[in-house]
């Protein structure tokens, strides 16, 4: 059997993992990595995942193969852009800062949807806040909105932004699929249909749950 040199803790339907496997994916390091199915939500809060691995319960989560410990999409990503050698974040400075501006973006909207679908599918509903839930899903619609206006940044090549832009869209699809999403935003439409057909996208859509 093939050895991984690290693990990368998370679920198959979150959004930012997705995000972590599709960097892991176009900078070849995906053999290199260990999936570790892991369960962190209000309902299960998997404390000895908080003390064995990522103290405020949250995935992604990449053991390094050095045995360090790094949470959050973006940073991981980082240290595998780095240990890949790549440009799925820029180097050259103002790209990557044009890179991380639109990824700051489209993962704000990305965690306002992942707030809200906790918000309708796990607290009771006499004690849900609907106006918050909707103002939720308006920061996710202004996002794309956003996107839809200013896709000449992100259609350069293929990078942190962008895996982070088709995240965000499928995951809205795929957790509040009653809402025409890419109604208005023809731009969008066609350019996240034309990448679906990559690689890293068709190999990490989430499974149906």
């Amino acid at each position: 059997m093939e050895s991984r040199t690290m693990k990368l803790y998370g679920s198959l339907t979150s959004p930012f993992v997705r995000a972590v496997r599709i960097a892991a994916i176009e900078l070849k390091l995906a053999d290199e990595i260990e999936f570790v199915a892991t369960v962190v939500k209000p309902t299960a809060p998997n404390r000895s995942f908080g003390k064995d691995v990522n103290p405020v319960r949250r995935v992604p989560a990449l053991e390094t193969a050095n045995g360090e410990i790094l949470v959050d999409s973006r940073v991981i990503i980082e240290h595998l852009n780095n240990v890949g050698r790549g440009t799925f974040i820029p180097n050259e400075t103002g790209a990557r800062v044009a890179c991380l501006n639109r990824h700051a973006i489209v993962a704000g909207a990305t965690e306002a949807l992942v707030s809200a679908m906790y918000e309708t599918r796990l607290r009771p509903a006499e004690f849900q806040w609907p106006d918050w839930v909707d103002d939720q899903i308006d920061k996710a619609e202004k996002a794309l909105d956003w996107a839809e206006g200013n896709l000449d940044g992100f259609s350069q090549s293929f990078d942190l932004s962008v895996a982070a832009l088709i995240c965000l869209l499928d995951y809205a699809e795929f957790r509040f699929a009653e809402r025409d999403w890419r109604k208005g935003r023809a731009k969008l439409d066609g350019y996240v249909s034309a990448m679906s057909a990559r690689s890293s996208i068709r190999e990490t859509t989430p499974p149906v749950a």
